[in-house]
């Protein structure tokens, strides 16, 4: 099959570079493109367009079908999201929640969930080095609280940025791998940690999919999103080797046998296979100039609500340090 695989292709580690690597290794022919690209390279035509988000919105008003896309970040930037997805005969959605809140929008919609790349995070022949680690963004408010706490209070651990080729490495030497969900969402670290072999440890999500993805408390640990359970959690399952061991290997287990991309993959061909003779695209009669109106304000709603939340943010923060402080008889 010849395939368009449509994202950012200057980042490294991505969804896209795990859904390509995939395709490549199933003997498809794929060949990555900006959206701005697709137009101008449709002859010969591909048998397929699948777009990853990647973060950026845009209007793919490209007379073509069928094309697909995968949202991730609906957790994030839903609005501006169904707006894009508009325009694509096939949505599957990452998060499941607000898969439910666009299913009565389209007539081809999948929940479909992120997974682990066993080339990047998959389970290395490493000695174990750290406690527990946690590798990307610190973020802001209470994920930068929290895992600020962690680094003071558990020093042989990792938290931090490292190289995306090196999560794998790292996660694999750990015993535990913590992660704090922003928003509610099942992200990709969960998957990440659970196909590295360590103990996935996360903040409870509420009505998202995660117990329909690993079995709580069996295949993975979670915490109620305060830093006295969060060290709670973790000083019981540094002691208790063994069932730390068992859930970490429940937790591989699962993620090999249902949580790939290749897995992700073959599910988005399965059914675009399913519905290419009853795909009914109605992109032509929209109008692409409101559409972008449409999204340009939903990008603005966007910004500000973002600039609202790090004001959040950094009150939070503030009234932490303020307290650590106190703590340690400083003020």
């Amino acid at each position: 099959m010849n395939i368009f695989l449509v994202f950012d292709k200057n980042q490294k580690c991505t969804t896209g570079v795990y859904i390509y690597k995939e395709l490549k290794k199933l003997n498809h022919n794929v060949k990555i493109l900006y959206p701005e690209e697709v137009r101008s390279n449709l002859s010969p035509k591909p048998d397929l367009i699948l777009a990853i988000d990647y973060g950026a919105h845009y209007i793919f008003d490209v007379d073509f079908h069928p094309k697909a896309i995968w949202l991730i970040d609906t957790h994030l930037t839903l609005n501006c999201d169904k707006i894009m997805a508009e325009f694509f005969d096939v949505v599957f959605v990452a998060q499941k929640n607000n898969f439910e809140k666009l299913k009565n929008r389209f007539s081809h919609i999948y929940w479909l969930p992120l997974a682990g790349d066993l080339d990047y995070h998959g389970k290395k022949m490493t000695t174990i080095k750290y406690d527990i680690a946690f590798v990307g963004n610190l973020g802001r408010g209470t994920r930068k609280i929290l895992m600020t706490e962690l680094i003071n209070r558990y020093p042989n651990s990792f938290i931090g940025r490292a190289p995306c080729d090196q999560i794998g490495e790292i996660y694999s030497s750990s015993k535990i791998v913590v992660n704090y969900s922003i928003k509610n969402d099942v992200n990709m670290r969960i998957f990440e940690a659970a196909i590295s072999g360590s103990l996935p440890m996360t903040n409870q999500i509420y009505d998202n999919g995660l117990e329909e993805l690993f079995e709580i408390g069996n295949e993975i640990v979670t915490y109620d999103g305060t830093l006295e359970d969060l060290t709670e959690k973790i000083n019981y399952y540094l002691k208790h080797d063994s069932e730390r061991n068992r859930i970490a290997e429940n937790a591989y287990q699962k993620a090999i046998s249902s949580h790939t991309y290749l897995h992700r993959v073959k599910f988005i061909l399965e059914k675009i296979e399913q519905n290419k003779n009853f795909i009914v695209c109605y992109c032509a009669s929209k109008n692409v100039k409101l559409s972008r109106f449409r999204l340009k304000f939903n990008e603005l709603i966007l910004y500000l609500r973002d600039a609202f939340d790090v004001i959040i943010s950094k009150i939070k923060e503030l009234k932490y340090m303020r307290l650590r402080l106190h703590w340690f008889g400083k003020i």
